[in-house]
C-alpha cells in the first residue's frame, strides 16, 4: 500500500509544500491537500474535514498556519508522526503528540535558524544605527544632523531572553561585535550548559541592564504576554527591542502606550501577534518601529532546501528511521511501540 500524507496549506509556504507534494506523488505517495487558508486565520478543521481528509493518513504535514487537535491526531489510527517544514511546531499539543507516541519532526536546517540568528542581528545594528533615519534624510535631501544619533553594538549590553538553536546564532555572531556583556534568561540552561561567553541571570535583572534586547521563546500559556507593561517599563528609556521568535510574546498595546511615552529607543518586530498586521493597527505609526511580515529568515537558501528536507523527514519516518530533525526526541521509545502496534 502507497504511503499516503496529509499536507495542509499555507499562503507563506505554498510553494514549499507545492514542490514537496509533487515529490512524493512522483514517488508514488497518495498525497493529501488541505482545504485553502486565509491569510492571518489560523485554519482549524471541521469534523467533516477531518474525516474527509486524516482518515486512514500515515503522516500529517502541518504549519504555524494550521491548528491540530486531538481529535486530528485520533482521525488515523495509521498515523505515525507530524513532519513541519519550519522550525516552529506551535500548532500541535507536544504533550497530546507524547501521550499518543507520536513523532514531530521539523525543519530546523541551518538554513532555517542561522538566518534568524543572522536576521536578529541585522534588526540590532539597523536600530542601533537609526539607519531609516539616515535613509529618509538622503531621500528628503535634508541637511545633516548637528548632533549623531547611531550607536555602536560594541561596549552594549545585549539580554536574550531564551536561547536555543536561534539564540545560540545570535551569541555566536555577537562575539564579533565585542559587546560589553551578553545576558541570558532560560531556565533550560545552567551554568554547565550554557553557551561561552554569556552569563545566566533572572529576567528582572536582564530586563534592567540590557541596551538590547532580544527574544527567543516558543509562544505557548506561559510565555504570551511575558513582556507587558510592568516589564517594558523596566528596560533602559534608551534600550531596544527586538522579536524575531513568535507574535504574542509581546502585550502590543502596551508597547505601543510605552514608546508614545517616549519610552525605548527603537523595536523590531518580525513576527506581531495578527498577521497579516491590520493596516489601522497603531504599531504602523510609530516611527522607532520597524515592522516586517514574519520573513526576516526566510531566504533563498532556505526555500532551496526546505522541500527536500520535508521529503527526506517524511520518507525516512514511512521506513521506521528517525527523521533528520526531531522536536520530541523523548518520545522515540514509545514511537517504536506505536510502529509495531500499526504493523
Amino acid at each position: 500500500m502507497a504511503p499516503k500524507i496529509y499536507i495542509a496549506r499555507d499562503p507563506v509556504l505554498e510553494e514549499v509544500l507545492d514542490s514537496a507534494s509533487a515529490t512524493l506523488t512522483e514517488k508514488g505517495w497518495e498525497v493529501i491537500r488541505g482545504p485553502e487558508v486565509v491569510p492571518g486565520v489560523p485554519r482549524r478543521l471541521s469534523e467533516e474535514e477531518r474525516a474527509a481528509l486524516l482518515t486512514d493518513v500515515d503522516l500529517i504535514v502541518a504549519s504555524s498556519r494550521s491548528r491540530l487537535s486531538a481529535a486530528d491526531l485520533d482521525a488515523s489510527p495509521r498515523l505515525r508522526a507530524l513532519v513541519f517544514p519550519t522550525i516552529g511546531v506551535d500548532a500541535v499539543d507536544l504533550e497530546a503528540c507524547a501521550a499518543r507516541g507520536l513523532l514531530v519532526a521539523n525543519g530546523a536546517t541551518p538554513e532555517n535558524f542561522l538566518a534568524m540568528s543572522e536576521a536578529t542581528v541585522m534588526l540590532m545594528l539597523v536600530l542601533l544605527y537609526r539607519l531609516h533615519e539616515s535613509e529618509r534624510l538622503l531621500r528628503e535631501n535634508a541637511p545633516r544632523p548637528q548632533v549623531m544619533y547611531g550607536r555602536m553594538l560594541r561596549g552594549r549590553t545585549v539580554g536574550l531572553i531564551g536561547s536555543g538553536r536561534i539564540g545560540g546564532g545570535v551569541i555566536a555572531r555577537l562575539a564579533a561585535w565585542e559587546p560589553a556583556e551578553i545576558l541570558v534568561h532560560d531556565p533550560f540552561l545552567t551554568p554547565e550548559t550554557a553557551p561561552a561567553g554569556v552569563r545566566l541571570v533572572g529576567r528582572d535583572e536582564l530586563l534592567e541592564k540590557a541596551d538590547v534586547i532580544s527574544l527567543h521563546v516558543p509562544l505557548n500559556d506561559e510565555t504570551r504576554g511575558m513582556l507587558g507593561e510592568a516589564e517594558l517599563r523596566q528596560m533602559k528609556p534608551d534600550a531596544i527591542l527586538v522579536n524575531t521568535s513568535r507574535g504574542g510574546l509581546i502585550d502590543e498595546d502596551a508597547l505601543v502606550r510605552v514608546m508614545r511615552d517616549g519610552h525605548l529607543a527603537g523595536a523590531g518586530l518580525d513576527v506581531t501577534e495578527t498577521e497579516p498586521l491590520p493596516m489601522d493597527h497603531p504599531l504602523r505609526s510609530l516611527d522607532r518601529v520597524i515592522l516586517t511580515p514574519h520573513i526576516l529568515g526566510h531566504t533563498i537558501d532556505l526555500y532551496t532546501v526546505m522541500p527536500e528536507v520535508l521529503v527526506e523527514n517524511a520518507t525516512r519516518l514511512m521506513t521506521g528511521d528517525l527523521p533528520l530533525y526531531t522536536r520530541n526526541p523523548g518520545v522515540e521509545p514509545a514511537w517504536r511501540k506505536r510502529l509495531d502496534s500499526i504493523g
